[in-house]
Protein backbone atom coordinates (compact mmCIF):
# COMPACT_ATOMS: atom_id res chain seq x y z
CA UNK A 1 0.00 0.00 0.00
CA UNK A 2 2.74 2.39 0.84
CA UNK A 3 4.58 1.88 -2.46
CA UNK A 4 1.39 2.48 -4.46
CA UNK A 5 0.76 5.84 -2.80
CA UNK A 6 4.32 6.84 -3.53
CA UNK A 7 3.87 6.19 -7.27
CA UNK A 8 0.63 8.18 -7.43
CA UNK A 9 1.97 11.20 -5.59
CA UNK A 10 4.29 12.27 -8.41
CA UNK A 11 1.75 12.72 -11.23
CA UNK A 12 -0.76 14.29 -8.82
CA UNK A 13 1.78 16.89 -7.74
CA UNK A 14 2.65 17.66 -11.32
CA UNK A 15 -1.02 18.10 -12.17
CA UNK A 16 -1.52 20.44 -9.22
CA UNK A 17 1.49 22.51 -10.20
CA UNK A 18 0.17 22.86 -13.78
CA UNK A 19 -3.22 23.94 -12.39
CA UNK A 20 -1.73 26.63 -10.16
CA UNK A 21 0.51 27.93 -12.95
CA UNK A 22 -2.48 28.22 -15.25
CA UNK A 23 -4.61 29.91 -12.62
CA UNK A 24 -1.88 32.41 -11.81
CA UNK A 25 -1.21 33.33 -15.41
CA UNK A 26 1.83 31.16 -15.84
CA UNK A 27 0.69 29.99 -19.28
CA UNK A 28 1.14 31.85 -22.60
CA UNK A 29 -1.23 34.75 -23.04
CA UNK A 30 -2.07 34.73 -26.75
CA UNK A 31 -3.80 38.07 -26.46
CA UNK A 32 -0.58 39.88 -25.54
CA UNK A 33 0.26 42.29 -28.39
CA UNK A 34 3.57 41.86 -30.19
CA UNK A 35 5.77 44.92 -29.83
CA UNK A 36 7.90 45.74 -32.88
CA UNK A 37 11.62 45.91 -32.39
CA UNK A 38 12.41 49.64 -32.31
CA UNK A 39 15.91 48.93 -33.62
CA UNK A 40 14.60 47.58 -36.95
CA UNK A 41 13.89 50.22 -39.65
CA UNK A 42 10.41 50.50 -41.07
CA UNK A 43 10.03 48.77 -44.48
CA UNK A 44 10.53 51.23 -47.30
CA UNK A 45 7.94 51.35 -50.10
CA UNK A 46 9.10 50.05 -53.46
CA UNK A 47 9.70 52.77 -56.09
CA UNK A 48 6.96 53.06 -58.66
CA UNK A 49 8.24 53.18 -62.27
CA UNK A 50 7.43 56.43 -64.07
CA UNK A 51 4.51 56.37 -66.48
CA UNK A 52 5.37 56.11 -70.18
CA UNK A 53 6.37 59.43 -71.68
CA UNK A 54 3.96 61.02 -74.10
CA UNK A 55 5.70 60.76 -77.46
CA UNK A 56 4.76 62.32 -80.77
CA UNK A 57 5.91 61.85 -84.35
CA UNK A 58 7.59 64.56 -86.35
CA UNK A 59 5.39 66.45 -88.80
CA UNK A 60 7.42 65.53 -91.89
CA UNK A 61 8.52 62.15 -93.20
CA UNK A 62 11.99 60.64 -92.92
CA UNK A 63 13.46 57.96 -95.15
CA UNK A 64 14.36 54.91 -93.09
CA UNK A 65 17.77 54.65 -94.75
CA UNK A 66 18.53 58.19 -93.54
CA UNK A 67 18.41 56.95 -89.93
CA UNK A 68 21.94 55.58 -90.29
CA UNK A 69 23.18 59.17 -90.53
CA UNK A 70 21.77 60.24 -87.16
CA UNK A 71 22.19 56.94 -85.29
CA UNK A 72 25.26 56.68 -83.08
CA UNK A 73 27.30 53.44 -83.10
CA UNK A 74 27.28 51.76 -79.70
CA UNK A 75 27.62 47.97 -79.92
CA UNK A 76 30.43 45.86 -81.39
CA UNK A 77 29.99 43.96 -84.62
CA UNK A 78 27.99 40.76 -84.45
CA UNK A 79 30.12 37.74 -83.69
CA UNK A 80 28.83 34.24 -84.28
CA UNK A 81 30.06 30.92 -85.59
CA UNK A 82 28.15 27.98 -86.99
CA UNK A 83 24.78 27.61 -88.65
CA UNK A 84 22.74 25.99 -85.87
CA UNK A 85 19.30 27.46 -85.15
CA UNK A 86 19.21 30.11 -82.42
CA UNK A 87 16.02 30.21 -80.35
CA UNK A 88 14.01 28.84 -83.26
CA UNK A 89 15.63 31.02 -85.92
CA UNK A 90 17.37 28.98 -88.60
CA UNK A 91 19.16 29.60 -91.87
CA UNK A 92 16.90 30.97 -94.58
CA UNK A 93 16.11 28.55 -97.38
CA UNK A 94 14.83 31.30 -99.64
CA UNK A 95 12.96 34.58 -99.35
CA UNK A 96 9.56 33.70 -100.69
CA UNK A 97 8.18 35.49 -97.63
CA UNK A 98 10.01 38.79 -97.07
CA UNK A 99 8.88 41.54 -94.68
CA UNK A 100 10.66 44.21 -92.65
CA UNK A 101 10.31 45.34 -89.04
CA UNK A 102 12.23 48.17 -87.39
CA UNK A 103 14.00 48.32 -84.02
CA UNK A 104 14.84 51.80 -82.71
CA UNK A 105 16.83 52.22 -79.50
CA UNK A 106 17.33 55.62 -77.83
CA UNK A 107 19.62 56.63 -74.98
CA UNK A 108 19.05 60.10 -73.54
CA UNK A 109 17.43 61.23 -76.78
CA UNK A 110 20.16 59.84 -79.05
CA UNK A 111 19.22 57.10 -81.49
CA UNK A 112 21.70 54.20 -81.42
CA UNK A 113 22.71 52.25 -84.51
CA UNK A 114 21.90 48.54 -84.46
CA UNK A 115 24.96 46.60 -85.71
CA UNK A 116 24.87 45.71 -89.37
CA UNK A 117 24.89 42.10 -90.57
CA UNK A 118 23.41 40.56 -87.44
CA UNK A 119 22.50 37.07 -88.63
CA UNK A 120 24.69 37.18 -91.73
CA UNK A 121 28.19 36.03 -92.53
CA UNK A 122 28.39 32.93 -90.35
CA UNK A 123 27.92 30.44 -93.16
CA UNK A 124 24.29 31.32 -93.82
CA UNK A 125 21.81 34.15 -93.70
CA UNK A 126 19.48 33.57 -90.80
CA UNK A 127 15.76 34.01 -91.26
CA UNK A 128 16.10 37.30 -89.38
CA UNK A 129 19.03 39.60 -90.05
CA UNK A 130 20.13 43.20 -90.51
CA UNK A 131 21.91 44.80 -93.46
CA UNK A 132 22.99 48.13 -91.95
CA UNK A 133 22.69 50.28 -88.83
CA UNK A 134 19.19 51.54 -89.57
CA UNK A 135 17.58 48.97 -87.29
CA UNK A 136 15.62 47.35 -90.13
CA UNK A 137 15.11 43.66 -89.39
CA UNK A 138 14.75 41.60 -92.56
CA UNK A 139 12.52 38.55 -92.11
CA UNK A 140 13.14 36.20 -95.02
CA UNK A 141 11.62 32.73 -94.92
CA UNK A 142 10.34 30.08 -97.31
CA UNK A 143 6.83 30.26 -95.79
CA UNK A 144 5.22 32.91 -93.55
CA UNK A 145 6.55 32.60 -90.01
CA UNK A 146 6.06 34.51 -86.78
CA UNK A 147 9.08 35.74 -84.83
CA UNK A 148 9.35 37.84 -81.67
CA UNK A 149 11.69 40.56 -80.50
CA UNK A 150 13.10 38.13 -77.95
CA UNK A 151 14.14 35.74 -80.71
CA UNK A 152 15.93 38.50 -82.59
CA UNK A 153 17.72 39.56 -79.40
CA UNK A 154 18.78 35.96 -78.78
CA UNK A 155 20.27 35.82 -82.27
CA UNK A 156 21.99 39.15 -81.64
CA UNK A 157 23.30 37.91 -78.29
CA UNK A 158 21.51 40.57 -76.24
CA UNK A 159 18.73 40.56 -73.67
CA UNK A 160 16.38 42.93 -71.89
CA UNK A 161 15.79 42.85 -68.15
CA UNK A 162 14.91 45.26 -65.36
CA UNK A 163 18.53 46.25 -64.78
CA UNK A 164 20.10 46.00 -68.23
CA UNK A 165 18.54 46.68 -71.61
CA UNK A 166 20.85 45.57 -74.44
CA UNK A 167 23.71 46.38 -72.10
CA UNK A 168 22.30 49.86 -71.35
CA UNK A 169 21.36 51.00 -67.86
CA UNK A 170 17.64 50.78 -67.09
CA UNK A 171 14.87 51.37 -66.60
CA UNK A 172 13.44 51.47 -70.09
CA UNK A 173 10.18 52.36 -71.77
CA UNK A 174 8.84 50.40 -74.72
CA UNK A 175 6.54 51.44 -77.54
CA UNK A 176 5.14 50.04 -80.76
CA UNK A 177 4.49 52.23 -83.80
CA UNK A 178 2.15 50.95 -86.48
CA UNK A 179 0.31 52.99 -89.08
CA UNK A 180 1.87 56.13 -87.55
CA UNK A 181 0.25 55.41 -84.16
CA UNK A 182 2.39 55.19 -81.00
CA UNK A 183 1.26 52.66 -78.38
CA UNK A 184 3.08 52.16 -75.05
CA UNK A 185 3.86 48.53 -74.27
CA UNK A 186 2.45 47.20 -71.01
CA UNK A 187 3.33 43.54 -71.62
CA UNK A 188 6.61 41.65 -71.93
CA UNK A 189 8.50 43.42 -74.75
CA UNK A 190 10.42 40.26 -75.60
CA UNK A 191 7.12 38.63 -76.58
CA UNK A 192 6.20 41.34 -79.10
CA UNK A 193 5.70 39.87 -82.54
CA UNK A 194 7.76 41.35 -85.36
CA UNK A 195 5.68 42.23 -88.39
CA UNK A 196 5.96 44.13 -91.63
CA UNK A 197 6.25 47.92 -91.21
CA UNK A 198 6.09 47.63 -87.44
CA UNK A 199 8.53 49.65 -85.35
CA UNK A 200 9.53 48.72 -81.80
CA UNK A 201 11.02 51.60 -79.81
CA UNK A 202 13.16 51.17 -76.69
CA UNK A 203 13.96 54.33 -74.73
CA UNK A 204 16.41 54.63 -71.82
CA UNK A 205 17.18 57.81 -69.93
CA UNK A 206 15.70 61.09 -71.13
CA UNK A 207 13.28 60.44 -74.02
CA UNK A 208 13.59 62.32 -77.32
CA UNK A 209 11.25 65.24 -77.90
CA UNK A 210 9.83 63.66 -81.06
CA UNK A 211 10.29 60.46 -83.04
CA UNK A 212 10.84 60.25 -86.80
CA UNK A 213 7.78 59.63 -88.91
CA UNK A 214 9.30 57.03 -91.22
CA UNK A 215 8.26 56.84 -94.84
CA UNK A 216 7.79 53.11 -95.32
CA UNK A 217 6.04 53.42 -98.66
CA UNK A 218 8.91 55.22 -100.37
CA UNK A 219 11.73 53.41 -98.54
CA UNK A 220 11.40 50.24 -100.59
CA UNK A 221 10.43 48.21 -97.53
Amino acid sequence: MYSLKTRLSVPLSVACMAFFLSACGGGIDHATPVVANPQLPDPQPQPVPPPPAELTLEAGYTAIAASTGFSQPNWPAWSHTGTAPVDGVGCARNENYHVHALLSVYRNGQRLAIPDSIGRGSGCSYEMHTHDGSGVIHIETDVPKTFTLGQFLALWGQSISAGSILGLAGPAQYYVIENEKITPLTTDPAAVVLAGRKEIVIITGTPPKTLPRYDWANSGL
